[in-house]
């Protein structure tokens, strides 16, 4: 009488355990390559940077941080082709970008029992008068030697880059479809000077540190040989920073204007220590213009 129960029991805790496995089983089976295509797509049409940066390899800060900034996304996305080949399967989507109908192509790989996005990105050649990047929203993206930038499916407004220095904008909108290009006609921007006088007046203050002999490429004539045969150190002491202006066209700059007072130590013609202070009103940088990245350049002569 006591083991119809016991192994009624049993029976009942291997079905148990045979239902666990099975559930466990369900919930740990693998997303097919279509259900992360849907995910994929989804995440594009939301612009949720965060949910593409999971289904990339080695996610691309720089073009994650441009798709954050995307001026639209793409709508109504429709998977109308999925090929499996070698390097994985290859979809094809409709969608809807910038008010146009248009194609995303995108292939998903299995790496270890996981499907990640490759060869997903829209290239576009860029071409921009002024710089060496772009900027979409808080990102900037280097061209290269080749001028190309990398973008998920969106629409951007790639912007010349310093954008603090430069003006000039166009609008693209990117998929990988078909080859891209963009054309920024870049100009100095008016107030480019005014915001680059902060980089130009910490060279200064370099120029003035406490030195033994005059620095080079500072613009500081100090005629102290002609009451010093000996020179310890020079003391300077800014009274006016030259002002800084930017020739567009050539590139270069000059800054006039400048007030220094420079107190020369050494020994005098009879021998004994002295110190001679001389000013000038007149004191003036000048050199040439560059960007790299986010960046403005002042190279002094």
């Amino acid at each position: 009488m006591k083991r119809g129960p016991l192994i009624a029991l049993a029976a009942t805790g291997a079905a148990v355990v045979i239902a666990a496995g099975v559930t466990v089983w369900a919930l740990t089976r693998p997303e097919s390559a279509d259900a992360v295509a849907e995910r994929y797509l989804q995440a594009l049409e939301t612009g949720d940077a965060d949910a593409v940066a999971e289904l990339m390899a080695e996610p691309d800060e720089a073009v994650l941080a441009a798709f954050a900034g995307a001026d639209a996304y793409l709508a109504d996305p429709v998977v109308t082709d999925a090929v499996a080949g070698e390097a994985g399967t290859e979809f094809h989507a409709e969608v809807a970008l910038d008010g146009a109908p248009a194609t995303v192509r995108f292939t998903l790989t299995d790496a270890s029992g996981t499907w990640m996005l490759s060869d997903h990105l829209a290239t576009v050649d860029v071409a921009t008068t002024l710089g060496d990047a772009v900027s979409v929203g808080d990102a900037v993206l280097p061209l290269g030697e080749e001028g190309v930038v990398s973008l998920l499916p969106a629409v951007y407004s790639l912007q010349a880059a310093p954008t603090d220095f430069l003006d000039g904008a166009t609008t693209v909108a990117a998929t990988n479809a078909q080859p891209l290009s963009a054309a920024i006609d870049a100009t100095l921007s008016p107030d480019a000077a005014a915001r680059a006088q902060p980089q130009l007046d910490a060279y200064a203050d370099a120029c003035v540190a406490p030195a033994e002999t005059l620095p080079d490429r500072c613009g500081l004539q100090v005629p102290w040989p002609a009451d010093l045969t000996a020179l310890d150190t020079l003391q300077t002491r800014i009274d006016a920073y030259p002002v800084l202006a930017i020739d567009a066209a050539s590139l270069t700059f000059t800054a006039t204007g400048g007030a220094v007072v420079v107190t020369a130590a050494g020994t005098n013609r009879e021998g004994t220590a002295d110190a001679v202070t001389y000013r000038t009103d007149d004191w003036t940088l000048r050199g040439v213009v560059s960007f790299a990245g986010d960046e403005l350049v002042l190279t002094v002569f």
